[in-house]
C-alpha cells in the first residue's frame, strides 16, 4: 500500500460543506420527492456524500461511473453540474471534453431502488444522469470467487464509485458458493474487467467494502497508489501512469488546476 497517497476531500467541516454546497437543500427535497417505500430505506450519510462530493469537484471530473445508486447519485450529479459551469466559464478549448462529459453513469440491480434514486433527481440535473439497470451473477476472476453485472454502459470513467451491489441482489453460484451467506462479503470485479481500458488518472473511491478493495487491489495488472482509511471506512485508487498522449495530459492538467 502507498501511504503517500493523500484523498483530495477533507471532513473537518464536512456539515457546513453540506450547507453551504446546497446539498443538505437537496437531500431534504429528494427525500420528500421519493418515488416509493425504498425512498425511506437509507438515510443519507453526510460524511460520505461531502467526501464524494469533494472529490468529484476538486477533481474537475468529467464521467463518472457508480455502482449502486442512492443518495450519491443526486450528489455526484450536483457535483457535476457545478464542474460543466466551472468549465464553461474557464478558458479550457471545448475539444478538452470527453464525448461524456458531465455524466454519471449509475448501475444498480435493483429496478425499484434505481427507480427511486432517479425519481429523486430534480429536473435541473436529469440531464447529468445515466441509469442502467443490470442483473449481478457470481463468476471468477482468474479462479477466483466474485461477481460481475451482467450489462455496463458503454462509456469511459475518469471517477468510479463503487457502493453496489447488494450481496442478496448477486445471483447464482460457483461451485455450490454463493453471495446469499451472510458472512460472504461482496467480491465485484467489474472493475478488472474495465481496467485495460482505463485512462491514467482514473480515480475510484470504494464506500466500505474493504474486502472487495484489497481484492482489487490484489488483481489489479497497472500502476496505482492508493489509501486504504479504516477510520473513514474507504478505500481510493488512482492510475498513477504517464498520459496516453497530449488529449489525456491536457485532461488531466485541467483536472488538476493547472490551467489557474
Amino acid at each position: 500500500m502507498d501511504n503517500a497517497f493523500e484523498p483530495a476531500g477533507h471532513l473537518d467541516l464536512a456539515s457546513e460543506y453540506f450547507r453551504d454546497q446546497g446539498l443538505a437543500e437537496l437531500v431534504v427535497s429528494s427525500q420528500a420527492s421519493g418515488a416509493n417505500g425504498y425512498s425511506v430505506a437509507i438515510e443519507p450519510d453526510i460524511d460520505d456524500l461531502v467526501r464524494l462530493h469533494q472529490l468529484v469537484r476538486e477533481r474537475r471530473a468529467f464521467t463518472v461511473l457508480e455502482f449502486g445508486c442512492g443518495f450519491s447519485t443526486l450528489v455526484i450529479a450536483d457535483a457535476l453540474a457545478k464542474n460543466a459551469d466551472e468549465f464553461a466559464s474557464s478558458d479550457a478549448e471545448v475539444e478538452l471534453l470527453p464525448a461524456d462529459a458531465f455524466r454519471v453513469f449509475t448501475v444498480d440491480a435493483s429496478e425499484a431502488w434505481l427507480e427511486t434514486a432517479i425519481g429523486r433527481i430534480p429536473n435541473g440535473l436529469q440531464t447529468h444522469v445515466v441509469p442502467t439497470h443490470s442483473p449481478v451473477r457470481a463468476g471468477t476472476h482468474n479462479g477466483q470467487l466474485c461477481h460481475f453485472y451482467e450489462r455496463l454502459p458503454n462509456m469511459v470513467p475518469d471517477f468510479i464509485y463503487l457502493d453496489g451491489p447488494d450481496p442478496q441482489d448477486v445471483g447464482g453460484a460457483v461451485n455450490g458458493l454463493d453471495f446469499s451467506h451472510r458472512e460472504r462479503t461482496v467480491m465485484s470485479g467489474d472493475l478488472l474487467l474495465m481496467e485495460p481500458s482505463f485512462v491514467p488518472g482514473l480515480m475510484a473511491l470504494i464506500d466500505g467494502r474493504t474486502n472487495n478493495a484489497r481484492f482489487l487491489a490484489n488483481n489489479f495488472r497497472r500502476s496505482y497508489d492508493w489509501l486504504e482509511d479504516p477510520g473513514g471506512d474507504y478505500t481510493m485508487f488512482e492510475l498513477a501512469e504517464p498520459p496516453l498522449g497530449m488529449k489525456n495530459r491536457e485532461r488531466l492538467a485541467y483536472c488538476a488546476g493547472e490551467d489557474e
